[in-house]
């Protein structure tokens, strides 16, 4: 499923910024494609954060996109 992708890693975190080219010019924006994996990465990440009782809640404090959390539990 797409939420695996997350959580295993398959579903890379895209550039937060990307070049174009506007009147010759170039500048960096906001990626789409990021905001929307930011959006997906941290709605899963809550979903298992909040299923983690307080005690293993501790082990992943602080971690940032859900596979990262989902590789701490595993261990």
């Amino acid at each position: 499923s797409r939420h695996e992708g997350f959580i295993e890693g398959q579903i890379s975190k895209p550039t937060s910024t990307i070049e174009i080219i506007e009147n010759g010019e170039a500048r960096s924006v906001p990626n789409p494609e990021f905001l929307a994996w930011k959006k997906s990465d941290r709605l899963l990440r809550g979903w298992i954060t909040g299923s983690l009782s307080e005690e293993v809640l501790g082990l992943v404090v602080g971690l940032q996109s859900s596979s990262e959390v989902w590789t701490a539990l595993i261990k």
